[in-house]
C-alpha cells in the first residue's frame, strides 16, 4: 500500500497526522490530571509561536516551491540552503519582536501581564518554524515513503515527549519542555537533510528573486489568517461575551477537507516549475479537485446532519447554537475544492493573491455587518461564506485573464455545481425545516 503513494497522497497524511496528533494531545491532556489553566498555557504557547509566524512561514514556502526546477531536484543546489537562512533570519527577527514587544503583545493579545513560559515560546519557535521545511524537502524529491515515515515517527514522538509528563502527574512545564525536544529532534533532521541534499552557499540573487516572488503571498496569509481575528471583533462589537463563546466553538471548518485542500494545493506547486507542464498540471488540478469532492461533499453533507445532536453532548445545551455557525462553515468546501490560487502562485502571479486578500476581507467585513443584522450571530458567519466564494471567483476571472484558461479546465464544474446544491439544500432542510 505504501508503494503506491503518491508523493501529494503522502503530504495530506502528512497534515493529517499533524492535525490528529494535536488533537490527541489535547485529549490526553483533558482525562489526566491537568487544569484547565495548565492547558490552556500549553495552547498560549502554541498559540503565540504560530501568531508570529504562520504568515510569513506560509508566504516563503509557497512562493519557494514553484521556484525549484525540476532539473535541480537530484542535484546539491544552494536553494534549499538559502530558504533555511531567510527563515531561520525571520525566526530570529520574531523571537526579537517578542522580546522587545513581550508586555504590550501579552496584554494586548492575551490580556496577561507577559507572556507565559516565554522561554519555552522562544526556543519552540527557534527550533519548529525552520523544521516545517523537512516536509516539503520531501516533496521536491518526490520522497512519499519517506515522508510517510517521518510524519509517525516524529509526530509519535511529540505525542510521547508532551503527554507522558501530564500523565506521569508532572506540571504543564515538563509537556512543553517535551514540546521543545520534539521540535529539537525535527531540526537535527533538518540539518542531516540540508547536508545531504543542499550547499551552504549564500545565494543573493535567489534571496532577492525569493523575496520579491514572496511578499504578497505573506501579506496575503497575513490577511487571510486575520479573517477570523475580525469576525470576532465583530462579535464582540455587536453581541456580549456568551455569544462570542458561541460563535466561536462553531466557527471552525471541517479540518478534513481543509487539510486535504491546503496539502493538495501545496503539493502541486512544484510541478509548475516546469513550464511545459502547464496543460497535465491543470488537468491533475481538475482530477483531484474531483476526487476529493466525490467523497468530502457527502462526509460534509453528513456532518450536517448530524450537528445539532453532537454539539450539546461534545459541549453542553449552551451551545447548541454553536451547530449552526458549524454548518455555515461546512459549506466552505464550496469554494475550499476550486483551485485557481494554485495556477495563480504556480505561475508566481503572486500580486493577483494579494489583491484578492485584500478584497476579501473588505466584502468579509462589509457583508458581515449586513448578513448580522439579519440573522444575528449566523449572519457573520454567513459573511464569512460570501467572502471566501467572492475571492475564489476573482481568482478564477483572473486566471481567464491572464492565461486564458477557462474554470471549466481545472474545475468539474456541472459535478461542483451538483455537490454544492445538494449540500445546500440539506443545509436548508437542516437549518430552516428540521430545527
Amino acid at each position: 500500500m505504501i508503494q503506491k503513494i503518491t508523493v501529494l497522497s503522502a503530504l495530506q497524511f502528512f497534515q493529517l497526522l499533524r492535525f490528529s496528533t494535536f488533537m490527541l494531545i489535547g485529549i490526553v491532556f483533558a482525562k489526566s490530571g491537568l487544569s484547565q489553566a495548565d492547558i490552556g498555557l500549553y495552547e498560549t504557547v502554541i498559540l503565540v509561536s504560530g501568531a508570529v509566524s504562520f504568515f510569513w512561514l506560509n508566504g516563503l514556502i509557497q512562493s519557494f516551491l514553484p521556484m525549484q526546477p525540476a532539473s535541480e531536484v537530484s542535484h546539491r543546489s544552494d536553494r534549499l540552503f538559502n530558504v533555511f537562512y531567510l527563515l531561520s533570519v525571520l525566526t530570529l527577527i520574531a523571537i526579537f519582536f517578542l522580546l522587545i514587544f513581550n508586555r504590550s503583545f501579552a496584554g494586548a493579545i492575551l490580556q496577561k501581564s507577559q507572556i507565559p513560559f516565554f522561554k519555552y515560546v522562544v526556543a519552540y519557535l527557534f527550533f519548529s518554524v525552520p523544521s516545517s521545511l523537512v516536509e516539503y524537502i520531501y516533496l521536491l524529491k518526490a520522497k512519499s515513503r519517506a515522508l510517510v515515515g517521518y510524519g509517525c515517527i516524529s509526530f509519535f514522538l511529540m505525542f510521547t515527549f508532551v503527554t507522558v509528563p501530564s500523565l506521569a502527574g508532572l506540571s504543564i512545564g515538563y509537556s512543553l519542555a517535551g514540546l521543545v525536544i520534539s521540535a529539537v529532534v525535527r531540526y537535527i533532521w533538518l540539518l542531516v537533510l540540508l547536508m545531504r541534499y543542499s550547499s551552504p552557499t549564500l545565494n543573493r540573487n535567489f534571496i532577492n528573486q525569493h523575496l520579491r516572488l514572496a511578499w504578497p503571498l505573506v501579506l496575503s496569509a497575513f490577511f487571510s489568517g486575520s479573517a477570523q481575528y475580525i469576525d470576532g471583533f465583530i462579535v464582540t462589537a455587536r453581541f456580549d461575551e456568551a455569544t462570542l463563546a458561541i460563535f466561536r466553538y462553531g466557527a471552525r471548518e471541517f479540518p478534513l477537507v481543509m487539510l486535504l485542500a491546503n496539502a493538495f494545493s501545496m503539493g502541486m506547486l512544484p510541478e509548475f516549475s516546469n513550464p511545459e507542464k502547464l496543460h497535465e498540471n491543470v488537468r491533475r488540478i481538475k482530477e483531484n479537485s474531483l476526487r476529493m469532492g466525490t467523497w468530502l461533499f457527502p462526509l460534509s453533507g453528513v456532518m450536517l446532519l448530524v450537528s445539532h445532536w453532537v454539539f450539546p453532548i461534545v459541549f453542553n445545551a449552551g451551545f447548541r447554537e454553536s451547530a449552526t455557525i458549524f454548518n455555515i462553515y461546512l459549506l466552505l468546501i464550496i469554494s475550499r475544492l476550486m483551485f485557481p490560487q494554485v495556477l495563480l502562485t504556480g505561475m508566481k502571479k503572486n500580486s493577483i493573491i494579494l489583491q484578492a486578500s485584500a478584497l476579501e476581507i473588505i466584502v468579509n467585513v462589509a457583508s458581515s455587518l449586513w448578513l448580522a443584522h439579519l440573522f444575528g450571530i449566523a449572519g457573520i458567519a454567513y459573511g464569512t461564506l460570501v467572502a471566501y466564494l467572492f475571492e475564489k471567483f476573482y481568482l478564477m476571472m483572473a486566471v481567464y485573464r491572464n492565461f486564458r484558461i477557462h474554470p471549466s479546465e481545472y474545475l468539474p464544474i456541472s459535478r461542483h455545481v451538483v455537490y454544492s446544491l445538494f449540500l445546500c439544500l440539506t443545509f436548508v432542510l437542516v437549518e430552516f425545516i428540521i430545527f
